[in-house]
């Protein structure tokens, strides 16, 4: 009897931290269902080794956390390798440096500024990390959120 008395404080915490843990996992699949993104006007410059692109918030959840956001790139070099890199974000536009990504502004950025919301479209600017791209080529870049849903799209690569 004792004993059982002394394991029901053990039993309701772990019953807590389940109750917990699915409560997360809930909030976390319901963000996924209601994020949704689309990428337009990628635009490239094998001169500089920067590209532009625009990506829009179509769904219903905020997005907000761009440190854990990716944005791969694959392009060809001037030696005729693919290049596939993962570049880091940065939060300012000024003088970005190969391999960062930027948000140079949202349109109608009017509820939560810096803030991607819903019905929003963030106006992105990244250095590719090798400048030495071939013309001609395709560009390829990836956007993903940090709840993993990814919106892509290429280009011919232009001088």
């Amino acid at each position: 009897m004792i004993y059982v008395m002394m394991s029901f404080p053990a039993l309701l915490d772990d019953t807590a931290k389940v109750s917990r843990s699915s409560s997360e996992m809930s909030n976390t699949l319901n963000n996924i269902m209601h994020t949704n993104i689309s990428m337009s006007n990628l635009q490239d410059s094998s001169t500089f080794g920067t590209s532009t692109f625009r990506i829009s918030n179509n769904g219903t959840t905020i997005l907000w956390n761009y440190q854990n956001f990716d944005v791969i790139a694959t392009y060809p070099s001037l030696v005729g390798n693919q290049i596939t890199s993962t570049l880091q974000y940065s939060t300012t536009c000024s003088g970005l440096l190969p391999g960062y990504w930027c948000i140079q502004s949202i349109t109608n950025d009017l509820v939560h500024p810096g803030l991607l919301d819903p019905k929003e479209t963030a106006n992105i600017k990244v250095a590719l990390a090798n400048q030495s791209i071939t013309p001609g080529g395709t560009l390829t870049m990836n956007f993903g959120t940090d709840n993993g849903i990814v919106a892509s799209s290429s280009v011919i690569i232009t001088t």
